[in-house]
């Protein structure tokens, strides 16, 4: 073991001697998982309980601009990503007042306690000649060898996961700004204009509607599927429910001939939901059907209690499923509307079991058409 003298601001600073690293690096290389390790197709970093490397794969040795992964060998995870604060302390990485709040120091200590870790890590380093920033994702897992306390981490860079995330964000907080811009131009003109003019402006305002309707959805899918939104439950009565879709999503009709409908037999139930996410996998249903009606043919909505005390609210058209859509319906990417679709149906069972405890489902057949339901908890 070196000298202990370095002081710390968090983590221990001794280490092994470089003679001791190289040998455990040794019985590490001739084990059987040594090949699997090097293969893997993310970075894997093997650390003793000094936090320093005693393996490193290819693909670690390549984050860390290193020439080999034995380059990197009695190095602490910081100091070979080069990390800026893993210099700034003679007991090197994971012994700066920094460290404390380093994902990957953390998820290497919790590991060396006998837990596995997962933990976001951003650290900035120097290049040459530029400011160079990692964002990773670090997986720390405990393993023993004989008497030897090991963390195996695995480490994969999301850089470009974070800055889609940051750009997507700014997107919808520019694009909503903008047409609420135009709604409020919208607001100050109609009431201003001629009476001959209100029909048009009465189809501009939908529009507008239509546009802001569209952004929310996507910016709730984004956020169900990355298991960031909260839901807000509320109470409902289905047939309010049911009428307020039926008149809204009248205006989705290609002409008047295609109509929608409230089963008259459909009773008022009391249940709870998030309304929105409700409202936003219903409307979804009821698009679906209109576009598979023909002219003359009636999509209806309604209700029923389940045997379980649960709600179900459906909607039902004549035409049936072909086989193939019928068993790839809720595949997400999957789409008969050609490539590039396909997250409707897959973002409507998302819905319904992230957000509202519920599950999307359907029937179709040729004798009774199809119907799509969504059950949802009393």
């Amino acid at each position: 073991m070196q000298d202990e003298s370095p002081t710390t601001e968090y983590l221990p600073a001794r280490r092994l001697s470089r003679e001791r690293i190289l040998e455990i690096a040794r019985e590490i290389a001739q084990s059987p998982a040594a090949w699997s390790l090097g293969v893997v197709p993310l970075a894997i970093a093997i650390v003793n309980d000094t936090r320093q490397i005693v393996y490193a794969n290819a693909r670690f040795a390549a984050l860390a601009n290193a020439d080999s992964p034995e380059a990197v060998l009695g190095k602490r995870p910081g100091e070979a990503l080069g990390c800026l604060h893993a210099f700034e302390s003679k007991g090197g990485c994971g012994t700066t007042r920094f460290c404390q709040y380093c994902g990957a120091a953390n998820a290497i200590v919790k590991s060396l306690g006998g837990q596995r870790a997962t933990q976001e890590c951003a650290i900035n380093r120097k290049n040459v000649t530029e400011l160079d920033a990692l964002n990773l994702q670090v997986w720390a897992c405990p393993m023993d060898r004989g008497d030897q306390r090991l963390v195996l981490n695995s480490i994969l860079d999301i850089a470009h996961e974070k800055a889609l995330r940051t750009f997507e964000r700014i997107f919808f907080h520019d694009v909503m700004n903008a047409v609420s811009g135009i709604k409020g131009i919208h607001e100050i003109i109609a009431p201003e204009l001629p009476d001959r003019f209100t029909p048009d402006m009465d189809l501009l305002r939908r529009a507008i509607e239509d546009i802001q309707n569209i952004i929310e959805t996507q910016q709730d899918f984004l956020s169900v599927e990355t298991k960031e939104y909260t839901p807000a439950f509320s109470s409902c009565d289905t047939r309010e429910v049911l009428s307020y879709l039926a008149s809204y999503c009248q205006s989705f009709t290609f002409d008047a001939s295609r109509t929608i409908r409230v089963d008259p037999a459909s009773p008022a139930l009391r249940f709870s939901t998030d309304l929105r996410i409700l409202q936003r996998v219903m409307v979804n249903m009821i698009k679906n059907a209109l576009e598979a009606s023909r002219p003359g043919e009636a999509v209806t909505l309604g209700c029923e209690r389940q045997g379980d005390g649960s709600v179900a609210l459906w909607v039902h058209n004549d035409a049936v499923l072909p086989r193939e859509t019928a068993m790839r319906l809720f595949q997400k990417g999957y789409s008969t509307k050609g490539s590039g679709r396909g997250f409707g149906t897959y973002s409507m069972r998302l819905f319904a079991r992230q957000c509202l405890g519920g599950d999307v489902d359907f029937e179709s057949a040729p004798e009774s058409g199809t119907r799509f339901f969504i059950t949802l908890p009393a």
